[in-house]
């Protein structure tokens, strides 16, 4: 098994990544070498966003000038929104900040959507807009977190996930970027709130739902509560309407239908564990299991028997618990399990 990366090894790629953007446009090798590494795991977008925004805030700090003060500054602008309320800074005033008559307030919000959205152009798809204001959260391995957003609506974001967050006047976007979110939705008529994972986009007024956007670029959806619709963007195909207990699947191709189906409002429920720290699986194969652990540990779970790998089991697990549930395999099917540090590999007795 290849050795997985640190922590302190990934940001370093990433620093290296960003200076070298910063330096120059990428050709075509580079940028595809970039996007390459990028998809390789889901903690590198993060440390990239990180190496990103730590170039923007060295740019400010250089424009600014020695004499800036952020206390000053703040108290005299009035403006600095990053998040909602659709406030228009176009008409702001080219007031001088600090001691470099260059640099303007609206200038001075500009660069710091920059730094809060660049984790936006790691992806490349994104456009300009989605640097003019907003927030970018993400999770490690192993970590949940709640996030109550600025219209009131909660997101509830799975390990090992990104998304983009920016609100309007007209419009609440957030782009899922890795990863899995649960959505709980403060109605607003006037502003939908449109979820956007790569070609497909979830539309909600007040609903609840979440989103999982795998590594092959696969989407699923299944709504809790409410209504919502279900499109790809770009082409022809037709939104589909899902309901309460009721989920989509939209492959990779974007001109592909989605598929919809109804569920039981119990399996919507134990899909929903992970807000717990929990994984509950229904008849679900050793394989499929491990796979799923592996979302949320480091330590992987190994079965090299495909015969015991399509066992089936079911039942409810501490997500971060790798061992206890090889532990809870072994009582089941009497099998061994051997741990190394790096791996839990289960096979037949």
């Amino acid at each position: 098994m290849p050795r997985r990366e640190t922590s302190d090894e990934i940001d370093e790629r990433a620093a290296q990544w960003a200076a070298r953007v910063d330096n120059a446009p990428l050709d075509p090798a580079e940028e595809a070498e970039l996007q390459a590494w990028l998809a390789g795991d889901a903690r590198r977008l993060g440390a990239y966003a990180r190496a990103r925004a730590i170039l923007v805030r060295v740019e400010v700090a250089r424009a600014l000038g020695a004499g800036y003060d952020p206390d000053r500054f703040l108290a005299v602008d009035g403006s600095g929104d990053c998040g909602d309320g659709g406030q228009d800074d176009s008409h702001a005033g080219e007031d001088v900040v600090g001691r470099n008559p260059d640099i303007s307030r609206r200038r001075m919000l500009w660069l710091s959507g920059t730094a809060a959205a660049v984790a936006a152009v790691a992806g490349g798809t994104i456009g300009f807009d989605r640097l003019s204001r907003g927030r970018y959260y993400e999770t490690g391995v192993g970590e949940m977190r709640r996030i109550a957003m600025p219209d009131g609506s909660i997101v509830n974001l799975n390990t090992a996930s990104a998304l983009y967050v920016r609100f309007d006047s007209a419009r609440r976007a957030v782009f899922l970027d890795a990863g899995e979110a649960q959505f709980e939705v403060t109605k607003d008529p006037a502003r939908p709130f449109v979820v956007t994972a790569g070609s497909t986009s979830v539309q909600a007024i007040g609903t609840a739902f979440s989103v999982r956007r795998e590594p092959d670029a696969k989407v699923s959806v299944v709504v809790s509560e409410g209504v919502v619709e279900v499109a790809r963007a770009g082409n022809g195909t037709k939104p589909v309407t899902l309901a309460r207990n009721m989920r989509a699947h939209a492959d990779a191709h974007a001109d592909t239908p989605i598929d919809a189906d109804t569920v039981d409002p119990e399996l919507v429920q134990r899909q929903l564990y992970w807000r717990e720290g929990k994984i509950a699986f229904t008849d679900a194969t050793l394989a499929d299991a491990a796979a799923e652990f592996a979302r949320y540990n480091a330590e992987r779970i190994v079965i090299p028997d495909p015969a015991l790998a399509a066992k089936r089991i079911s039942g409810l697990f501490v997500a971060t618990d790798p061992a206890g549930f090889a532990d809870a395999v072994g009582a089941i099917f009497g099998v061994d399990i051997r741990r190394d540090g790096t791996a839990i590999t289960i096979t037949a007795g």
